[in-house]
């Protein structure tokens, strides 16, 4: 009798698997150059000195710097940067901590009124009030115009505790009970134990609330009306709407401003705000698959 699962698959199988890598294959080269190119564009033209007149779409015919010397020399855009490296940094590790300390008391099924504190968490993620009560929400709590309004909005996430609870979930209760039994607190069990052993949940939920911290504009625009608090990406959008160039080109008294090239600055602004997020992934891609799969896989 012939064994199924020994037995070699023939010639017309064998087809059907290479057109299916072949394919693919095909779609995955398609895919990265959707996704890669756009950038690669961007990056392009912001060397570009002919840029108005004839961008590029290979290769630059006419380089210049021109765009970068425009954007860092504007003092605007430097105080953007410190203020949105300051803000991923702060909200980033405050995201982290409270996710993380609210999703290990969640993890407990002896936890008291456990199945309403999810409620409570589960309705706002559902339903939202709207910008004018998330306005007078923050007022209340003397939160705008201050560094605040960036970090206390953003310091916790019921899809960020999820990912956190389901990981916590699966650490066996025998390595707590046993640090228990040697003296352990609870303190020291969550810092030493559960969180060293939880690191790629933790590196992906820092990969979400850095990316939401770096990215976030709104806030700037809605919640504060001073310079010092302008974010890079706030300074990203108005360029992008042409709302930023006569005050900039004003500014640098150092160029000829009929060299200015708006375009350029524009393509070097989103440039300059997207390099340092998209830095972070390479170092964070390992854990962060490992901490989506958290729970999927039983047995």
């Amino acid at each position: 009798m012939i064994n199924k699962q020994t037995a070699k698959p023939g010639k017309a199988w064998d087809k059907r698997y290479q057109a299916f890598d072949y394919l693919n294959v095909f779609l995955m080269i398609v895919l990265m150059f959707v996704i890669v190119y756009p950038f690669y564009y961007a990056v392009l033209n912001s060397f570009n000195a002919d840029l108005i007149r004839k961008p590029s779409f290979i290769w630059n015919a006419n380089w210049t710097l021109r765009p970068y010397q425009t954007v860092f020399g504007d003092v605007s855009i430097i105080n953007g940067f410190i203020n949105s490296v300051l803000r991923t940094v702060m909200g980033t590790a405050l995201a982290v901590v409270t996710c993380s300390l609210a999703a290990f008391a969640l993890s407990k099924s002896h936890l008291k009124m456990r199945a309403l504190y999810l409620t409570i968490f589960i309705i706002p993620t559902f339903f939202d009030g709207g910008q004018i009560p998330a306005y007078l929400n923050l007022k209340s709590l003397g939160l705008l115009n201050t560094f605040w309004v960036y970090l206390v909005p953003k310091m916790f996430s019921f899809f960020w505790m999820t990912i956190l609870m389901t990981n916590f979930r699966g650490i066996p209760n025998e390595l707590e009970e046993a640090a228990y039994i040697d003296g352990a607190s609870t303190a020291r069990i969550f810092f030493g134990i559960v969180l060293p052993i939880s690191l790629p949940a933790l590196a992906t939920i820092a990969l979400y609330a850095a990316v939401s911290q770096w990215n976030s504009w709104y806030d700037t625009a809605y919640f504060t009306n001073s310079e010092k608090l302008t974010t890079l990406s706030w300074i990203l959008m108005r360029t992008i709407k042409n709302q930023a160039f006569a005050d900039m080109a004003n500014d640098m008294h150092a160029f000829d401003n009929r060299a200015y090239n708006p375009e350029g600055v524009k393509m070097a602004t989103m440039v300059v705000a997207a390099v340092p997020i998209i830095m972070i992934y390479p170092f964070l891609q390992r854990y962060f698959v490992k901490g989506l799969m958290v729970g999927s896989i039983k047995g």
